[in-house]
C-alpha cells in the first residue's frame, strides 16, 4: 500500500507532519472561546466531563437528582475530564478544550495524508494537499471550534480505516498476523463507537467486506473484539436504565426509545419522509459549499455536480479501499434515516467527501486520451463540471475565511440565550430549579439545576409539535418537578407558556389555598422572551 515516494528524501517524509502542524495552528487561530452549551451537546459534554473529573460519576449534574448519563457515549467526556483535572476552572478551561480539538484536527490531517498515500496510492504531495484541503475547510474548522466529539471521532477514523484496509487484503499480500490484526482492529473500532455511536458504521463496513471475501475467521475475531470493547459500556447502560419523564427522555434517555416513538407515530411514512428531507438537506449543504452563486439554479446544478463527483469518486476508490467505501455507504444510510438535521453528520466526514472528489479528479487526469470526437467531448464536459465544483469550493472557502463565518452561529446563539442567563443569575437562588431554553448552558453559567421547557421528539422532525402539545407537556413538567421559574425566548414555546398561564389563572394571580395544582404566572418580559414564576399551593 505504500507509494513509491514513501521512502523518499527526508524533506518529503516530513511533509505530512508539517501539514499536521499547519492545520493545528490554523484551527487554533480559527477558534475562540464561546458560551459552551449553545449547541446543547457541547454543554452536556462539558457537564459530563465535570462530573467525571470531580468524582461524581457519569451523571447529568444539571438535572434534578443528577441521573446517570445513558444518552452519550463516554469517550469524549473522558478526554475533556482529563483536561478538566488540569484546568478545573470553568469557563476558563474552554480555551484548553478548543486547543485539544485543534490538535485533534492536526492529527486528522496526518491521518488523511497517510491514508491517501498508503491506501489510495496517491503521490505524497497530492495526499498532503488533499489532507490540508479536507481539514482546513469550513466544516471541520467549525466543528473543531466547538466543544463537540466530532474532532476526536474523525481523528480516530482514518488510522482505523488504514488498519481495516490492511486486514481485508488477501493474506498473501497482507502478511502479518491475522488474529492479532483482527483483534486490534476490533478494539479500535469499538473505541470509535464509544466516541460516537454512528462511528460503528466503520465496523459494519469491515464486517461486510470480510463477509463478501469469505474471510469468516477474521470477521468473527474482529466482531468479537468490537463487542468485547463495547460490553462494559452496554452493561453500564443496562445497570443504570431509568425512566425519564416525557420532557427529558428525548434529550437524555436512550436513543432507541426516542426513535421508536417517532416510528410509532407514522409507521409507514416515517423512514421514507425522513430520508427525503435529509437528502434535500444534504443537497443544500453541497450547494452551500460548491456553488459559485447564491441563486437557486446554480446552487441546484452545483449540488448535482458535487454529488456526481462524490459518487464517481467512491466507485473509483472501491477497489483500493473497499472498507472505506463500505463505511461511506453505511454512514450515508444512517444519516439519511436519522430524524435530525444532518449538517453535523456530513461535516464530520468532510475528508471523505474531499477524497471522493479527489478520486474523480484523479480519474479525469489518468483517463486514456482518445482522439474520437465523442470521447473528447465527454472528457471536456467532465473537466468543466469538475472545474465548476472546485471553483465553487474555493470561492466559498475564500468568503468563509474573509468573514470567519464558522464563528457566526455560536455568536448569534450566544446573543439570543444571554438574557435568560443574566435573568437567572440575578433573580434566582442557588437551590431554585428552572425550566429554560438551553438548560445545560444555564447550569454551566449559573450553577442552577435546569430542565428543558418542552420535549425533544423524533416525530417533530416530520411534524412540528403544536402549541397545545407543548402546553400539555409544560403542564406535566411543572407537576413532576419542583420548578420555580420558566423562561423561554422561543416564540412557539412562549405561546404554549401563555396558554398554560391563562388556564391557571387568566394570565396571572398567585396560587390560592383552594388550588390543588401549581400555577404558572408571567412575571417579567425578556429580550425576545418571557419569564414565568411557578406558584405552588400552600
Amino acid at each position: 500500500m505504500r507509494s513509491a515516494v514513501a521512502g523518499g528524501a527526508p524533506a518529503a517524509r516530513i511533509l505530512p507532519w508539517l501539514a499536521a502542524v499547519l492545520v493545528a495552528a490554523v484551527a487554533w487561530w480559527a477558534s475562540r472561546p464561546y458560551a459552551v452549551g449553545v449547541f446543547h451537546d457541547d454543554g452536556v459534554y462539558v457537564i459530563l466531563a465535570k462530573s467525571i473529573a470531580t468524582g461524581q460519576g457519569f451523571r447529568f449534574l444539571h438535572l434534578p437528582g443528577a441521573p446517570a448519563a445513558t444518552h452519550y457515549p463516554p469517550g469524549y467526556p473522558l478526554l475533556l475530564a482529563a483536561v478538566w483535572r488540569v484546568m478545573p476552572s470553568f469557563p476558563e478551561n474552554v480555551s484548553a478544550f478548543l486547543f485539544v480539538n485543534a490538535l485533534l484536527l492536526g492529527a486528522t490531517a496526518l491521518g488523511v495524508a497517510r491514508f491517501a498515500e498508503r491506501v489510495l496510492g496517491w503521490p505524497r504531495a497530492g495526499a498532503v494537499m488533499a489532507a490540508i484541503a479536507a481539514t482546513l475547510s469550513t466544516p471541520l474548522l467549525m466543528l473543531s471550534g466547538l466543544v463537540l466529539s466530532e474532532p476526536l471521532f474523525i481523528a480516530a477514523l482514518f488510522p482505523a480505516a488504514l488498519l481495516a484496509e490492511r486486514l481485508v487484503r488477501d493474506s498473501t499480500e497482507r502478511g502479518g498476523n491475522e488474529t492479532r490484526d483482527a483483534l486490534v482492529l476490533g478494539f479500535c473500532l469499538g473505541l470509535i463507537g464509544l466516541v460516537r455511536t454512528h462511528g460503528l458504521a466503520l465496523a459494519v463496513g469491515v464486517i461486510i467486506v470480510l463477509a463478501l471475501r469469505r474471510r469468516w475467521r477474521a470477521m468473527v475475531l474482529c466482531g468479537a473484539a468490537v463487542a468485547a470493547t463495547l460490553a462494559p459500556w452496554q452493561l453500564w447502560l443496562a445497570w443504570h436504565t431509568q425512566q425519564f419523564s416525557e420532557t427529558l427522555s428525548g434529550s437524555y434517555g436512550p436513543y432507541g426509545s426516542w426513535l421508536a416513538q417517532g416510528v410509532r407515530g407514522n409507521p409507514l411514512g416515517f423512514l421514507p419522509r425522513t430520508m427525503l428531507i435529509n437528502a434535500r438537506e444534504i443537497g443544500a449543504l453541497f450547494a452551500d459549499h460548491f456553488s459559485l452563486s447564491d441563486h437557486a439554479t446554480p446552487r441546484l446544478v452545483s449540488a448535482v455536480l458535487a454529488t456526481a463527483a462524490i459518487v464517481i469518486g467512491a466507485w473509483r476508490l472501491s477497489k483500493r479501499a473497499p472498507v472505506f467505501v463500505a463505511f461511506a455507504v453505511v454512514y450515508t444510510l444512517v444519516l439519511l434515516a436519522w430524524p435530525y438535521t444532518p449538517w453535523r453528520f456530513v461535516f464530520t466526514v468532510w475528508p471523505v467527501v474531499v477524497l471522493c472528489v479527489g478520486a474523480t479528479i484523479d480519474l479525469a487526469l489518468r483517463a486514456p486520451r482518445e482522439s474520437r470526437a465523442g470521447v473528447t467531448a465527454l472528457r471536456v464536459t467532465g473537466a468543466l463540471a469538475l472545474l465548476v465544483v472546485c471553483a465553487g469550493a474555493v470561492w466559498e472557502e475564500g468568503r468563509a475565511y474573509a468573514t470567519r463565518s464558522w464563528t457566526r452561529s455560536a455568536a448569534q446563539a450566544t446573543a439570543q440565550i444571554a438574557p435568560i442567563v443574566r435573568w437567572v443569575n440575578r433573580e434566582t437562588k442557588v437551590d431554585d430549579v428552572v425550566a429554560v431554553d438551553g438548560e445545560q448552558l444555564v447550569y454551566l453559567f449559573t450553577n442552577r439545576h435546569a430542565v428543558p421547557v418542552v420535549p425533544f421528539t423524533a416525530g417533530e422532525y416530520l411534524m412540528p409539535r403544536t402549541v397545545a402539545d407543548n402546553a400539555a407537556s409544560l403542564r406535566r413538567l411543572i407537576d413532576e418537578y419542583p420548578i420555580k421559574y420558566v423562561l423561554t425566548i422561543s416564540p412557539s414555546i412562549r405561546a404554549s407558556a401563555s396558554l398554560v398561564a391563562s388556564a391557571d389563572g387568566d394570565g396571572g394571580g398567585a396560587a390560592t389555598p383552594s388550588r390543588r395544582k401549581p400555577a404558572l404566572v408571567r412575571i417579567a418580559p425578556l429580550l425576545g422572551g418571557d419569564a414565568y414564576r411557578v406558584d405552588r399551593p400552600y
